[in-house]
């Protein structure tokens, strides 16, 4: 049975009840922040408890500590005229973080918190004397519900009354020691309605220009307080957000022409004319033309037409006169 992220699904940070105790959970921005998970439980724990951490790139080490009741612990309700002459210490601190093992891709961890030592009982403080039998611990109500659904906790409250008019009293009317302890009752044990878990999204797709990002939407319910993944259909009157959306983190670099047209290089007759066309970024600078879409990169060479070239006859003067004489 698991606690926290079982059955390869991944738990919101929260509280979670399991072995005895009540245990936080912790997880950062899974994109904005570098520090990574933990769980802290004040314990005591009534069964031995196993940590599964799996990692999908090195593995960043794990830091744990925990405490364990000293042989001589003090009880604070016991006068100092009644405690030991000299005890050891309340708690034992252990701070051990582990060596990292980079090809280990999953790491065991057993962690029992809360350990109480076999000399830790004192004997309880004298009760005071018994008082009139007139009055009696009467329960009149019990305490609010700890939840509004998904099965809470609440407790007896008992008051002293008196035995004929059941009237409310002071408490110094009643024998404390006669106090009934108040037991935990469940309480609103109907589950809460399911409701989608938005997570994180996740980084665009492109550094530039149009792009893709996604996030996980699960639907969950409450349930001791436990927030448990359900099959989606029992989300089905709520409308569900969206798992994929576009993205832009900047404009990519765009080409720009720089000049016009030159002339064209014959004065006649079909030749080519040229233009400068540049690679600009988004902050204005000229880069390499591979920063640009080249499929999108305009004309900087083209043919032009100046028409067709004369083609007639020209005639020059006549050459001086020849005279032939025959012989």
């Amino acid at each position: 049975r698991s606690i926290i992220n079982g059955n390869w699904a991944i738990d919101r940070p929260g509280k979670y009840e399991g072995g005895g105790t009540m245990f936080t959970y912790k997880r950062p921005n899974e994109i904005s922040s570098t520090a990574g998970e933990s769980f802290l439980a004040e314990g005591p724990t009534n069964e031995i408890l196993d940590v599964y951490m799996i990692h999908q790139q090195p593995n960043p080490g794990v830091h744990y500590e925990y405490v364990i009741m000293g042989t001589n612990a003090i009880n604070p309700q016991v006068p100092p005229h009644r405690r030991p002459a000299s005890c050891g210490p309340l708690f034992t601190s252990v701070n051990n973080p582990l060596t990292n093992r980079e090809r280990v891709m999953r790491s065991h961890v057993t962690i029992t918190l809360g350990l109480q030592g076999p000399n830790s009982l004192v004997p309880p403080a004298p009760q005071s004397p018994r008082r009139s039998r007139d009055h009696n611990w009467k329960q009149l109500g019990t305490t609010e519900c700890s939840t509004t659904c998904g099965k809470g906790s609440q407790y007896p409250v008992f008051r002293c009354v008196n035995r004929n008019t059941h009237k409310e009293v002071p408490e110094s009317y009643c024998d404390s020691s006669m106090k009934p302890t108040p037991e935990e009752e469940p309480c609103n044990i109907f589950p809460c309605p399911a409701f989608w878990d938005i997570g994180e999204w996740s980084e665009c797709s492109k550094t530039c220009g149009l792009g893709m990002q996604h996030r996980q939407v699960l639907c969950r319910q409450v349930y001791a307080n436990r927030s448990l993944t359900v099959q989606p259909y029992r989300c089905q009157h709520l409308e569900k957000p969206e798992t994929t959306s576009t993205c832009q983190l900047k404009i990519c670099s765009e080409w720009q022409i720089r000049t016009d047209w030159t002339s064209c290089s014959v004065p006649c007759g079909v030749g080519q004319r040229t233009r400068d066309v540049k690679c600009v970024s988004n902050i204005g600078d000229v880069v390499d033309d591979e920063e640009c879409n080249m499929k999108l990169r305009p004309n900087d060479i083209e043919n032009c037409d100046m028409g067709p070239c004369a083609k007639s006859w020209f005639l020059t003067d006549w050459s001086e006169r020849v005279s032939v004489t025959a012989g």
